[in-house]
C-alpha cells in the first residue's frame, strides 16, 4: 500500500523565540495547540500533483494563512486565505522560512507584512504578541501553511540561491539546486558528471582527458592544477609529496574540494589519497597518503560529508581487496577540516560508528545514518559524546517505499525519498511533512548518493 501523506495536515500556531518582556499594551493570548485546517488535505494534494503526469515539483510560492488567533496583532490585519509573500521585505516562500525571518523577534516589534488577498496586493504592519506562561516567547498570531505549486523541471528559470543549506540534485537527468525549507528550485548549467561536488555557487568535477585537471559543470574549459609538493608530517618527519593523479571529486570542505586520487613520494613510492585542492588558485593544499586497512587492503576515499557550517567533512574510506577480487567496503570514517588535520575513526575511545547507511550531517555535531533490523530506523550519531539515539522509526507499511532519508542539515528537518515521492519532515512534528516532488527520479550528489 503506497503511503500518502497530506501536505500540512496539521498545522500549528506561529510560535517564534524572542527576548524581551511582554510589553505592558500587549495582553497574552490563548494559542490553540492544533488546529486542522480545511483547506488542504491528501485529495488537494493528488489534484495539484496527480501521479502518472511526469516528474512535477513542489515550488513554494508564500505562505498561506488558515486562521487568525483572535486578540493578536494579526487579528486586525490579516484574514483566512491571505497569501504571505514576505516579511519587512525579505521573501517568505514557505511556513519554514517565516518562523526563521520572525526567530529573533520580540513581543510588541511591529513586522510589515506583503502578499496577496483575492488576487489584489496588500500590505499590513503587525504587532507581534506575547504567549501566556511562555515569557520572552512571541506570535505572529495566525495559522499557516506553505502554499505550493506543481511546476515542471523544465520551466524553471535560473537564479542565484544565497542559502548554505540549499544544496545539488539531479532530476531527471538534469542538475538542479535546491532549498529544503524554502521550497525553491532553480536549474543549473549543464549536464552531470559521474562524481560532482559542489563549492560555493560552483559545481565540480574531475577532467576526464586530463590527470590532475578539474572541471566546472556546464564549461567546457579544463582547469589545470598544480600538483605540489606539499610537506605531509608523518611520524618521522616530514615528507615532499605531489600529487600523481585525480580519481574524482568526493566532497568538500571550507573552501577547498576533497579528491581521491593518488600521490608519490619518490619513483615507485605512489599511495592512494585525499588531496585538498583550491580549485580558484588551482593549487594542491594538502595531500593525505590513506595506506593500508588493517587486513593490508588498499584505502580508498569513496565519499564525503560537508557539515552544515562547512569547517569540516566526513570522508568514507572504503578497502579494496585486490587479490580477493572483492570491491570497496567501507572500512572506516577520515574527519578532516580545512587544513587537512584530522583523526581516522570515530573520535573518543572505543566509540562504536556505524559500518554503512550515514546519508549526512544532522547539525553541525551530528550526522544520522540508517539501520534495519526488521524496518528502517534513522539513528542519530553524535560526534562529540559518541551517543547514538533513535531520532525517527518506521512502521512495515511506512518502510515498504523508503529508499533513503537525508537530513537538511538545520538540525530539524530530513528528506525522505521514496518510490515517486519525495518528502520535507519534520522530525519533532511529523504532522507537517510536505511534499518535495512527485514522478521524479531524484539523485543526490556529495555525499547522499543513493546507488
Amino acid at each position: 500500500m503506497r503511503l500518502r501523506v497530506a501536505v500540512a495536515a496539521v498545522a500549528l500556531a506561529l510560535v517564534v523565540s524572542a527576548c524581551s518582556q511582554p510589553s505592558p499594551e500587549l495582553r497574552p493570548v490563548d494559542v490553540p495547540a492544533e488546529v486542522v485546517p480545511d483547506l488542504v488535505n491528501a485529495s488537494d494534494v493528488d489534484k495539484m500533483f496527480p501521479f502518472g503526469r511526469g516528474c512535477l515539483l513542489a515550488v513554494g510560492s508564500g505562505v498561506r494563512v488558515l486562521d487568525v488567533v483572535d486578540g493578536t496583532g494579526a487579528s486586525e490585519a490579516l484574514r483566512p486565505g491571505d497569501i504571505m509573500t514576505s516579511v519587512d521585505g525579505t521573501p517568505v516562500s514557505s511556513r519554514e522560512i517565516l518562523l526563521q525571518v520572525l526567530e529573533d523577534r520580540r513581543v510588541g516589534e511591529r513586522v510589515v507584512v506583503e502578499g496577496t488577498r483575492v488576487g489584489a496586493p496588500f500590505s499590513a504592519s503587525i504587532a507581534l504578541s506575547p504567549v501566556p506562561g511562555q515569557t520572552g516567547r512571541a506570535i505572529l498570531g495566525v495559522i499557516t501553511e506553505t502554499k505550493l505549486e506543481a511546476v515542471r523541471p523544465t520551466s524553471l528559470s535560473e537564479a542565484v540561491i544565497d542559502d548554505q543549506l540549499a544544496r545539488p540534485v539531479i532530476v531527471d537527468g538534469w542538475i538542479y539546486r535546491y532549498v529544503p525549507l524554502g521550497a525553491v528550485w532553480t536549474p543549473y548549467p549543464g549536464t552531470p558528471a559521474e562524481h560532482m561536488a559542489e563549492l560555493g555557487s560552483d559545481i565540480y568535477a574531475v577532467a576526464g582527458e586530463e590527470p590532475l585537471s578539474l572541471v566546472r559543470v556546464g564549461e567546457e574549459e579544463p582547469i589545470a592544477i598544480d600538483p605540489g609538493p606539499v610537506v605531509y608530517e608523518t611520524p618521522v618527519g616530514p615528507l615532499e609529496v605531489v600529487a600523481s593523479g585525480f580519481d574524482e571529486v568526493v566532497g568538500s570542505v571550507g573552501g577547498l574540494l576533497l579528491i581521491a586520487g593518488e600521490a608519490e613520494a619518490g619513483p615507485g613510492d605512489t599511495a592512494a589519497a585525499v588531496h585538498g585542492v583550491d580549485p580558484v588558485k588551482a593549487t594542491v593544499e594538502w595531500i593525505r597518503p590513506l595506506g593500508l586497512s588493517d587486513e593490508g587492503n588498499q584505502l580508498a576515499a569513496v565519499d564525503a560529508y560537508r557539515s552544515p557550517s562547512g569547517d569540516r567533512a566526513l570522508v568514507a574510506l572504503a578497502e579494496y581487496d585486490e587479490e580477493g577480487g572483492a570491491g570497496l567496503e567501507l572500512f572506516n570514517y577520515y574527519l578532516v577540516d580545512e587544513e587537512g588535520e584530522g583523526t581516522v575513526g570515530p573520535p573518543g575511545i572505543d566509540q562504536f560508528f556505524p559500518t554503512d547507511g550515514v546519508t549526512g550531517w544532522y547539525d553541525d555535531n551530528s550526522l544520522i545514518y540508517l539501520v534495519d533490523v526488521e524496518v528502517p530506523q534513522i539513528v542519530l550519531w553524535s560526534l562529540g559524546t559518541g551517543e547514538h539515539t533513535l531520532l525517527r522509526s518506521y512502521s512495515a507499511e511506512e518502510a515498504f517505499s523508503l529508499r533513503t532519508a537525508l537530513p537538511v542539515g538545520d538540525g530539524e528537518h530530513i528528506v525522505e525519498v521514496r518510490d515517486g515521492e519525495v518528502f520535507l519532515v519534520d522530525v519533532d512534528r511529523p504532522e507537517l511533512t510536505r511534499l518535495i516532488s512527485r514522478g521524479c527520479r531524484h539523485e543526490p550528489i556529495e555525499g547522499m548518493r543513493l546507488g
